[in-house]
């Protein structure tokens, strides 16, 4: 499954797109920023703090005509950004928060779309705070995350409601699997219809993401919600460059529907007509065929050639979870055996990168099979 690309896609909203914040660019000094441990957090009993919603439209200043008053604000809170963000790296998290508090309350109120950037970006970076340790608090991440999803849910600029959009996504992730599915629902509703075009994209991803909550729970309904992407695709095809949401759905729909025990023929036809320039397909689509034929019958002759035809493809973007879920299930022992035994081949080369481990064998003990 290609799950690593979800997550990818994730980081590329809140990071590349969602923000598009270049934080560190202007400062004289590099700044790394340090690598937090992120902590499981129990998603069960939270209490929601209640965030006034905001009934009006936010209108904004011409980001080329800025008052005086909104240009020395903006230039204010680039030097406290920079000033939090050095704080944080150096390991000050609870500087850096207070510093983050500072300029959302200068900012929060602010009609300029520079200013409003400066927000969300402090917004977000105090969540993030809020989410690893010592400042460990995941109400106040929730409550940090509404605070741009309040100020902005009714706003008619495209960039704003990415910055909603990315909010609503990170918070998302603090709630229990069930409400982030209707959160997902919520927004693709909401954003559907939408004329701009970098928002359409985010229906695609968020209905990716959608997909990648059922998989295991609702197969089937994971599927129909890659197929809806796909046919709207076909529906536009030679339009523009195929979507990296896409080029998932058609993947991920081949392995469900091994899972599924659905015909994968129509995927096979579409990873060949729409992906065959990618260095993933053919290697990809052989190891699925491989454990898809490992339910009936030996195929030892077929890996050791996908061994010598791939043997530099390591799987990079993929993960066996749900291979693993799904072999896990089945009830006959020697079939479970056999898949398991493929399953495990094929790892083996995802992690030792094709070196001597990668062999197949057959467990010495089923006790793991059941």
């Amino acid at each position: 499954m290609l799950k690593s690309l979800i997550i990818v896609l994730i980081i590329v909203i809140l990071l590349a797109i969602g923000l598009n914040f270049d934080i560190f660019s202007s400062s004289e000094k590099t700044v790394v920023q340090k690598t937090p441990t992120i902590i499981e957090i129990p998603l069960k009993n939270i209490e929601k703090k209640f965030i006034p919603k905001s009934s009006n439209v936010i209108p904004l200043t011409d980001k080329q005509h800025p008052s005086k008053h909104e240009n020395n604000l903006t230039i204010e809170i680039e030097k406290l950004l920079k000033e939090a963000h050095f704080l944080f790296r150096d390991s000050k998290d609870a500087e850096a928060l207070e510093l983050y508090k500072k300029i959302i309350q200068k900012t929060q109120d602010s009609q300029d779309l520079k200013a409003l950037e400066q927000f969300t970006e402090a917004c977000m970076q105090m969540a993030f705070l809020y989410q690893i340790y010592p400042s460990l608090d995941k109400e106040m991440a929730i409550e940090t995350y509404s605070k741009i999803i309040n100020k902005f849910q009714k706003s008619k600029d495209s960039k704003l409601l990415e910055y909603y959009i990315t909010a609503t996504i990170q918070q998302a992730y603090l709630f229990e699997k069930e409400e982030r599915a209707d959160i997902y629902d919520e927004l693709i509703k909401k954003f559907e219809n939408h004329k701009d075009k970098k928002l359409q994209k985010r229906v695609e991803e968020l209905l990716i993401n959608k997909s990648f909550e059922l998989m295991g729970k609702e197969d089937e309904e994971a599927m129909d919600i890659l197929d809806q992407l796909i046919t709207k695709y076909e529906k536009r095809e030679g339009k523009e460059k195929l979507p990296q949401a896409i080029e998932l759905a058609i993947l991920n729909n081949l392995e469900l529907s091994i899972i599924t025990s659905n015909d994968d023929d129509k995927y096979v036809d579409l990873a060949n007509k729409y992906l065959s320039d990618s260095p993933d397909t053919k290697p990809l689509l052989e190891m699925l065929d491989i454990i898809k034929n490992s339910q009936y019958l030996e195929q030892d002759d077929a890996f050791e050639t996908w061994k010598k035809e791939h043997n530099e493809y390591y799987f990079d973007n993929w993960s066996f979870q749900e291979m693993r879920r799904w072999m896990n299930k089945i009830e006959d022992r020697e079939t479970k055996e056999r898949v398991k035994k493929y399953i495990d081949a094929f790892e083996n080369h995802k992690y030792n990168r094709g070196g001597e481990e990668n062999s197949l064998y057959s467990p010495s003990t089923t006790e793991d099979l059941f």
